[in-house]
């Protein structure tokens, strides 16, 4: 609200505010001896690397800029673990977590409390996958292992992933798409209600190649969304496979300048 009333003005103070305090605090607190912030130490967590020690501050400085990814994503990227060690988005990719203070760290600290399928599954929705036992699944043939690796051994294409991972990025897109996909309910409703109204007056309403695109991205986003949340991995497909395209195109660009 505050942005649109005043663009230049408070995004220079909200960016300044982020950059020159919250930044050096959050990066230099969680990078020194006391492993976390004030509010941390009072509740008895602190911010570890992988193997329980202290991170550096360039590790610290990449897990504050990476919580934008966690809140961008209407802050699902807090809600839904991201590994068996129940990361946030922003931990996972850092290589970091977040840990009791005082504990004596162990391989065995490291196994949730709760078996990873029940943290990325939807209870009397999904269906354990079949390859539910095997650290590591293909995106694209649905092949699992305990091989870690980039590339499927069975298919070979890139996309070779592990398994908590995967579900984390199913859960995640599929709560995105539902809630883009009910909004373009309501648009599509209304769309179409103005359309009505205006045939029935006889003006110039929205065009019918609007109208189809809003319902084709509506039953896109909807029906991926859903699709997601129950471990159907057709929408993760097609995003990769449009990624791969256009990254392939712009590095081709890239040779040709």
């Amino acid at each position: 609200m505050f942005m649109t009333y005043d663009f230049p003005g408070f995004f220079v103070l909200f960016t300044s505010v982020k950059l020159f305090l919250a930044f050096p605090y959050f990066a230099l607190m969680e990078s020194s001896r006391p492993e976390g912030t004030l509010g941390k130490r009072l509740t008895g967590i602190r911010v570890t690397d992988m193997n329980g020690a202290r991170i550096s501050l360039g590790r610290a400085t990449g897990r504050y800029f990476l919580k934008g990814v966690s809140s961008f994503e209407f802050m699902l990227g807090y809600l839904i673990a991201f590994s068996d060690q129940r990361q946030t988005w922003h931990d996972y990719m850092a290589g970091t977590l977040v840990v009791r203070r005082g504990i004596t760290f162990s391989a065995q600290y490291l196994m949730p409390k709760i078996p990873s399928r029940w943290m990325f599954d939807l209870p009397f929705l999904s269906n354990p996958p079949e390859h539910a036992a095997h650290g590591f699944e293909c995106v694209w043939c649905d092949y699992g292992s305990d091989e870690e690796r980039t590339d499927c051994p069975n298919c070979g294409r890139t996309g070779y992933v592990r398994t908590g991972a995967l579900r984390g990025i199913l859960s995640m897109c599929g709560g995105i798409f539902t809630i883009v996909g009910c909004f373009l309910v309501y648009t599509a409703f209304w769309v179409i209600r103005d359309r009505l109204i205006d045939d029935k007056l006889g003006r110039e309403g929205t065009p019918v190649g609007v109208i189809f695109i809003i319902l084709l991205a509506t039953v896109l986003c909807l029906g991926g969304g859903l699709s997601s949340l129950v471990g159907k991995k057709w929408l993760m497909r097609l995003i990769l496979a449009g990624a791969t395209v256009v990254g392939g195109r712009s590095l081709r660009t890239g040779r040709r300048s």
